[in-house]
């Protein structure tokens, strides 16, 4: 977990110069096969990888790059968060490649690894797993914290949204509060787990809180998860969705069953999608201050280049959350 892997540390491990560790991997003609087999098989026991910084003294090359794992470009929560660190790292100077994840996400950050110099998230997996599999490059993960160094994040205050959410539906008339919650753990092959949000909100609510129904994360998800929760608790006159795609499909279910929004239901998304200008009424949302994060994203990314992308302590980086106040509520 020390200091990133150089040259010289393979040059050691295959008992030959740094120029000939240079040579082997850049596949230049001037070296036998045997010796460049050597070089690669100590690169890969050492988990080196070559730094874009010393490419460019030998290429004449300054440029960088990012690179962004992004789960699905199918779900706009994802396409909105790259377009704003596109934008943001067009800005400073940085080019962005980005890969979906349709298979294992390891097989994804291989494939952008001999091409960036840091990799950016929303990973999953344990920090120990992600640095095997990045093998010398320093991750920032997004919405979840890094614990490891090398490991590195730019985390969303959801809770202070959620709570202000709460705050501005009592404001308006709310008094029973219901929500429709993700049932990804359901999906993943185990038992349903409230999650974090769902948490949240409950303890904001306090004893007007109604009851809680999982819902696939969805347009069609969270359409059938408020009719659900509605059949239950019909008293209820304010939900909170797990997220927008799934307020969406609210709105939408409120209308198939003549309930009106936000006259009888108030309806509350997160995210804060562009999408949710597209219903009607207009979803209001808890929405996420994309802006901020892909400005604290360049931030780390920054200051790793000015550490030559060593495997620093974790970086950790939090930004706000804010009530976009739109019709549905």
């Amino acid at each position: 977990m020390g200091k990133r892997v150089t040259i010289l540390d393979v040059a050691a491990e295959a008992g030959v110069s740094r120029q000939t560790v240079s040579r082997a991997m850049n596949d230049t003609d001037d070296i036998n096969a045997a010796t460049r087999r050597r070089v690669l098989d100590a690169a890969e026991r050492l988990g080196y990888r070559p730094s874009r910084f010393a490419r460019s003294f030998v290429t004449r090359d300054k440029t960088h790059a990012v690179g962004l794992v992004v789960a699905s470009f199918r779900n706009p929560y994802y396409t909105d968060i790259a377009g704003e660190l596109l934008e943001a790292a067009a800005a400073r100077g940085w080019p962005l490649m980005m890969t979906a994840v349709e298979g294992p996400t390891a097989a994804s950050m291989a494939m952008l690894s001999n091409q960036v110099d840091v990799l950016v998230g929303h990973f999953d997996q344990a920090d120990a797993d992600l640095l095997a599999v990045a093998r010398g490059l320093p991750l920032i993960r997004l919405e979840g914290r890094g614990r490891l160094p090398g490991v590195h994040s730019v985390e969303v205050d959801i809770r202070s949204g959620v709570v202000e959410a709460v705050r501005a539906l009592r404001e308006r008339g709310a008094r029973r509060f219901g929500m429709v919650d993700s049932a990804y753990s359901v999906h993943s092959g185990g038992a349903y787990e409230p999650s974090a949000r769902s948490d949240w909100f409950a303890a904001a609510v306090g004893e007007g809180f109604t009851g809680l129904v999982p819902g696939e994360e969805t347009i069609t998800g969270g359409g059938q998860g408020f009719r659900d929760l509605m059949a239950r608790h019909p008293e209820t006159d304010a939900v909170l969705m797990f997220n927008d795609l799934m307020a969406l499909g609210a709105v939408q279910s409120a209308h198939v069953l003549g309930i009106d929004v936000p006259g009888d239901v108030r309806i509350v998304g997160v995210d804060g999608l562009a999408l949710g200008e597209a219903v009607d009424p207009p979803l209001t949302s808890v929405a996420l201050d994309r802006q901020g994060l892909a400005a604290n994203v360049l931030d780390i990314v920054e200051i790793l280049a000015a550490a030559d992308f060593a495997r620093l302590d974790p970086i950790s980086r939090v930004v706000p959350s804010k009530l976009l106040w739109r019709k549905s509520a």
